[in-house]
């Protein structure tokens, strides 16, 4: 278990020294490298994470049942859809592309400014139910809480280059969640690519992290 606290901490330390950093590393670099490099760092440090998950040693908090399992199945496919709106919608006060936002279409941002965080508590949540491990629990359970604390983490970033104005107009159409502002989030091509996501993800999971999740769900 050494292996997997080591693998958070260094994950953890790649996140929060190149955000307290940001500013000055943009201005030494730019920002598309620095997104860049961001990224590749995340992605490695996060496999890292996955890969002592999955060798870890740990017990179990709870017996599994099947339902968990299912569970799971089901909320990736929201999950992935908030994903894919993350990448194909502006998100100007969170991850993903901050240019092209119409103040009267904010789209997805009428229900959640942050649909990729989002994604990732419904993910981080689903799998620390479904392995009920110390080891799961604390990484995806974790994962969840540390999405949730980046709704605030993000907007405060985001928010310190704009405008007064422009900080009030992004405040006033965009929602941190409201379920009143479901109407008119999604597009078809959003509903679309979230489901060809949630299709890759089902079929290659079993290939690339061993567990197959419609075998687990009894499905």
């Amino acid at each position: 278990m050494a292996g997997f606290f080591i693998a958070v901490t260094v994950f953890l330390a790649g996140h929060i020294i190149p955000g307290l950093l940001r500013e000055r590393l943009v201005r030494r670099i730019g920002y598309r490298p620095y997104i860049i490099a961001f990224s590749i760092l995340s992605v490695l440090l996060f496999g890292w994470v996955i890969h002592e998950v999955l060798v870890a040693e740990s017990f179990l908090l709870w017996d599994y049942q099947i339902w968990q399992a299912q569970l799971l199945v089901v909320v990736m496919l929201p999950a992935c859809i908030l994903w894919a709106c993350a990448i194909l919608q502006p998100c100007p006060l969170s991850i993903g592309r901050k240019t092209g936002f119409d103040p009267a279409k904010p789209g997805i941002n009428r229900f959640c400014r942050h649909p990729l965080l989002l994604g990732m508590i419904l993910w981080g949540a689903g799998h620390a139910i479904a392995n009920g491990d110390v080891v799961a629990v604390l990484f995806f359970g974790g994962s969840s809480i540390f999405a949730l604390i980046g709704f605030w983490r993000m907007e405060k970033i985001r928010l310190r280059g704009m405008t007064e104005g422009e900080q009030a107009i992004l405040l006033a159409v965009t929602r941190r969640f409201s379920l009143s502002g479901l109407k008119g989030a999604f597009r078809g091509r959003d509903i679309l690519a979230g489901i060809v996501l949630y299709l890759l993800i089902l079929g290659g999971h079993g290939h690339v992290i061993g567990v197959d999740p419609l075998a687990m769900a009894g499905w």
